[in-house]
């Protein structure tokens, strides 16, 4: 009997210690990938904030022009999924990743123009961003290491998915959301599809004359039996945390009950010669698919989002002065003589400009002097480890300027490279 009561409680007892049990760890390919994915999110972000403190043609920051988190700021987020992850990312040892995101200002430019007038991206407008950008591109290093605890499904997304496809890793990019802020921010993508879904609906094209929306205007009845269907329909799979900070949630309406609602909305004026029966049987060839499918976006109102937390180095004494600093180094080439092409000649120098900037970069970082007393060129002699972090960290030196000097015959790049990540990486492990 005793026996029998133990064997019981053990049943009763497994679903518990199988919740209880801790998740397993990510395996190195994994922490590399959702260490990358973090750092492509933060790009996007560094992107955004970029966008939105640059200035108009009137003086006034592009934020001062769109409502924070409202559909014009939502556009600019999802527009920016766009940018694309340039070079490989970079990986350190202790877990960090980072990637640079760029895209092209013109589109930046077009965009920001479409969210706040023509008129406010005269050729004074976003003059900071003109600045920054390298060859007709603005460029932002994303920086980020992998989630904890992410749930298995969320991991096989990340690794399924392209490398310039946002994929959702929540709680990625919503650690700072409250849950009412997930909430609102879900809500407004669910309004936002529902409005997309009758917009797409009333602009289908019934008869070579009149779309949906023009068929039912005027009639109340049929606007409500439009607005009956579209409110019915369910929402697809559940709602999509991306880490970009906006909401996705998907809305579908078949086909065939479009039709069917098309038919009770011309039954209530039967003599229309706008439309006719045949027209609408015919929707379902026309169309070529057998279901719309919409997505709304939302984020989250700024009252629920928390101060992002800067992602920090290891814990223990401040940082020093040297790491405050930035390393700058400028290189210069002449264009070659003997190349005929100028467009190649031009390519040729402003190539060599670059590799003379790097390497007097190179020889700065040796020489710095770490908290221990010894040069970089010391420790990299002795710590292989650190020699690999080295030569990563020497990777996402910034490129600040790139040009041509004396009326095209030479080219001029230079580099700059904060420290910080150095101090960060060259800290004893604990």
């Amino acid at each position: 009997m005793k026996f029998a009561c133990l064997i019981v409680l053990a049943i009763a007892m497994t679903p518990a210690l199988i919740a209880a049990a801790p998740r397993p760890a990510y395996t190195p390919a994994q922490e590399r990938l959702l260490a990358v994915r973090a750092a492509q999110a933060d790009g996007y972000r560094r992107l955004a904030d970029a966008i939105l403190a640059s200035r108009l043609a009137d003086g006034k920051a592009v934020a001062s022009a769109i409502p924070p988190a409202g559909d014009a700021e939502v556009a600019l987020r999802v527009f920016l999924r766009s940018a694309r992850m340039v070079g490989d990312p970079r990986l350190y040892s202790d877990g960090v990743a980072e990637a640079d995101i760029e895209i092209s200002l013109e589109s930046v430019a077009q965009k920001v123009g479409q969210l706040c007038g023509a008129a406010a991206v005269g050729p004074a407008a976003l003059a900071d961003l003109r600045g920054q950008a390298v060859d007709g591109f603005l460029r932002v290093s994303g920086r980020g290491r992998a989630p904890s605890d992410l749930p298995p499904d969320a991991v096989g997304r990340a690794e399924t998915a392209r490398q310039d496809e946002p994929v959702e890793m929540f709680p990625a990019g919503w650690e700072q959301v409250t849950g009412r802020g997930r909430i609102g921010a879900e809500r407004r993508a669910r309004v936002a599809a529902y409005a997309a879904m009758g917009e797409l609906v009333r602009g289908v094209q019934v008869s070579p004359t009149a779309r949906v929306g023009q068929l039912a205007a005027g009639s109340a009845a049929a606007e409500a039996l439009l607005d009956v269907f579209i409110r019915g329909l369910p929402v697809t799979g559940p709602p999509r945390l991306m880490p970009d900070g906006v909401a996705e949630v998907d809305v579908a309406a078949a086909v065939r009950d479009l039709l069917k609602v098309l038919r009770d909305v011309r039954a209530l004026a039967p003599d229309d010669a706008r439309w006719t029966d045949d027209q609408i049987d015919q929707l379902s060839v026309r169309l070529k698919t057998d279901r719309f499918l919409v997505t709304g976006h939302g984020m989250p109102p700024p009252e629920d989002v928390r101060p992002a937390e800067v992602l920090a180095g290891p814990p223990g004494s401040p940082p020093p002065d040297w790491a405050a600093e930035v390393l700058e180094a400028r290189g210069v080439a002449r264009l070659p003589d003997d190349v005929e092409d100028p467009k190649e000649a031009r390519l040729l120098a402003a190539r060599s400009a670059k590799v003379r900037a790097a390497a007097d970069l190179a020889r700065q970082l040796d020489a710095l002097k770490l908290d221990g007393g010894g040069t970089v060129r010391d420790r990299a002699s002795k710590d292989d480890t650190f020699r690999r972090d080295l030569v990563t960290f020497l990777a996402s030196a910034k490129t600040v300027k790139y040009q041509p000097m004396e009326g095209g015959k030479q080219w001029e790049a230079v580099l700059r490279l904060p420290l910080m990540r150095l101090w960060e990486f060259s800290r004893p492990k604990e």
